[in-house]
């Protein structure tokens, strides 16, 4: 893509926000280039969201804008389904209240405009003691341990059940066959331990002990609260963007989890941003949410805000952090040479732009 499609590309990104440069540049660089790289990075249907409120779908070729809005249209029905599977969630583990939060998806489907995000799944976060009691409660559902190969279930062996347990710090997926439109399977993830630090249980169990219900679309979950939300999310990210087996399946910079920031940054208020970073800061995460902040404000082009200077502020000059890579297997550090994140994000190979140290 040359830099006005990508210019085109992060603007349609940016759904909260009206752009003076947006017109002109849908006239002149909506490319196949651009509707690809909003379907490989699931923000389709906020690009057409965006279109809509600009007046600009018109303008647009017919493919381009019925490619879009065709998905914005399955989003809405998929998230149907997705919100009947949480809220079956929610009833199937009301025993296990205290002992869970649902993640990610399960609170942003619903604090998105409708249809702008999809989850094909819910991440449990629990303390590695109720993974049992919360597994046999799944299980008693109906829920069996596997994966889904080619829209068929294939049963979990003992050994896989095991082996997901001990170096990932997570079980492995529970799956429910529910037959609904874009859904035809329901998958539960049970996470016991924080993306960051696989061993640190108090954080942990501060987070869980405050977790609230709350209702998210046509669904009712229990969810962490908004500051831990938030820096769960921020972690989780951190751990995808910094991992080296997650730049090698280019799964480490898909923009719809840079995008989930942004929402949720536009909807803290500078009060929250200051208690959302020194809570992150007593759970000794409060660079990996200052380093976050600033890779999505970067990445999606915000101009300076308070936001970033408080992050900043938390990185107390620690910039390395931005860039810096591990290979957990072999015990290797690597440091981007490319510091720019924009460039970063639409390298054909960001392995390449690794140095290790």
């Amino acid at each position: 893509m040359n830099k006005y499609e990508k210019e085109l590309f992060l603007q349609l990104c940016r759904f909260e926000e009206k752009s003076s440069r947006l017109e002109i540049l849908t006239d002149k660089y909506a490319s196949e280039e651009v509707l690809g790289y909003l379907f490989c990075n699931r923000m389709q249907a906020a690009a057409y969201g965006t279109l809509e409120k600009g007046g600009l779908l018109s303008r647009l070729n017919r493919e381009f804008r019925n490619s879009l809005a065709d998905a914005y249209r399955q989003n809405l029905e998929k998230n149907e389904s997705f919100f009947k599977c949480a809220d079956m969630l929610y009833k199937t583990l009301s025993s296990q209240k205290g002992k869970y939060a649902m993640l990610k998806g399960a609170l942003l489907c619903g604090l998105y405009p409708a249809g702008y995000r999809t989850s094909n799944d819910i991440d449990l976060l629990t303390h590695p003691e109720s993974v049992t009691a919360l597994g046999e409660a799944l299980s008693d559902a109906g829920f069996r341990q596997g994966s889904v190969q080619g829209g068929v279930f294939k049963p979990a062996t003992r050994r896989e059940i095991i082996e997901s347990k001990m170096t990932r710090g997570e079980t492995v997926p529970y799956i429910l066959e529910v037959r609904l439109p874009y859904m035809r399977y329901f998958e539960v993830d049970i996470n016991f331990s924080l993306d960051y630090k696989n061993s640190d249980t108090q954080s942990l169990s501060s987070m869980l002990e405050r977790a609230e219900e709350v209702t998210t679309g046509s669904a009712t979950i229990i969810t962490l609260d908004k500051y831990d939300f938030f820096i769960h999310l921020c972690s989780h990210l951190y751990k995808e963007a910094t991992t080296l087996p997650w730049i090698k399946m280019r799964r480490d910079m898909t923009l719809y989890k840079f995008s989930d920031i942004y929402l949720l940054l536009n909807r803290l208020t500078d009060d929250d941003l200051r208690k959302t970073l020194e809570r992150a800061r007593r759970l000794g995460m409060g660079d990996i949410c200052g380093c976050v902040i600033l890779w999505t404000s970067e990445l999606l082009g915000i101009p300076e805000d308070n936001a970033q200077r408080t992050a900043r502020a938390y990185l107390k000059g620690n910039y390395d952090i931005l860039h810096t890579v591990i290979a957990p297997s072999e015990h290797k550090r690597f440091i981007y040479t490319e510091k720019n994140i924009q460039n970063r994000f639409f390298a054909k190979n960001r392995e390449s732009l690794l140095k290790e140290i």
